[in-house]
């Protein structure tokens, strides 16, 4: 499907709210999904190779955050709002892994000391 721009980094504000009902970042960014999808449009994270955003393979989330961002991805800003609203731990997410790096194992030598 082809790209198409949303509206830019300035044309993003708060969330509206309506009285007592406050729309969340996630909500916004649902409704800007399905507006693209109603113009015939997808993002790269909805595409063929969309398991790369959620992928245990860093390389291939290192990918995913590069297409993000490099595409200029439509949905960007509101798909760090929605994350950040989540505190969203894992996964790319606008263009940035949130997933924690592995932790290394220290090597030991036969002296028992580590390296």
């Amino acid at each position: 499907m082809p790209h198409a721009r949303g509206p830019s980094r300035s044309d993003v504000r708060a969330p509206p709210q309506h009285g007592a009902c406050v729309v969340t970042a996630a909500e916004v960014l649902g409704r800007a999904l399905a507006d693209l999808a109603d113009r015939g449009h997808a993002t790269p994270c909805q595409g063929r190779r969309r398991d790369r955003w959620t992928s245990a393979d860093a390389t291939d989330r290192e990918w995913a955050a590069a297409v993000c961002v490099g595409l200029d991805c439509a949905v960007l800003v509101e798909c760090g709002a929605a994350a950040d609203e989540h505190d969203e731990k894992h996964h790319v997410w606008a263009g940035v892994d949130r997933t924690p790096p592995l932790p290394t194992k220290k090597r030991t030598t036969r002296e028992g000391a580590t390296r």
